[in-house]
């Protein structure tokens, strides 16, 4: 009772394993993103804070300049790093659905491996039956003689 397309299974199950890993790292690239992003802003939001203390008392300009630089700096970044988990973003979605695809074919195939075993365990209570129904008759006309 071999099933024939057992090395196909094997293949199936294999790329539905890559392809879940390769989920699970497209996820973390994500966490990475959205961890840089809350950095950012936690760094923005302290930025600000310096700025604003900045504004009380003696105004120094190079100071100001410097610190709306930096606050620049980092909304740019934070742009750039939104842009980004966008894009990761469509790679999380694009892997889920390739796993799931994978997933589909290789229940399609565990599938028709159940149907074969069934099959074949039916052919196999078949012919145990002509068999136990055979060696009845032989007894039953043993007796009768």
């Amino acid at each position: 009772m071999q099933f024939k397309f057992q090395p196909i299974l094997n293949l199936k199950k294999h790329h539905e394993d890559k392809c879940r890993t390769r989920l699970s790292e497209e996820q973390t690239k994500l966490l990475r993103i959205k961890q840089e992003l809350a950095t950012l802003a936690k760094a923005k939001k302290n930025q600000q804070k310096e700025v604003e203390t900045l504004l009380v008392g003696k105004i120094k300009p190079e100071l100001l300049t410097s610190g709306s630089k930096s606050l620049e700096y980092i909304h740019q970044k934070q742009i750039e790093t939104n842009t980004r988990k966008s894009i990761q973003e469509e790679q999380v979605n694009l892997a889920r659905t390739v796993l799931i695809e994978a997933r589909k074919g290789r229940k399609t195939m565990e599938k028709l491996k159940e149907n074969y075993m069934i099959r074949e365990q039916q052919k196999i209570m078949v012919t145990e039956q002509k068999r136990l129904d055979e060696v009845a008759n032989n007894l039953f006309y043993r007796e009768q003689r």
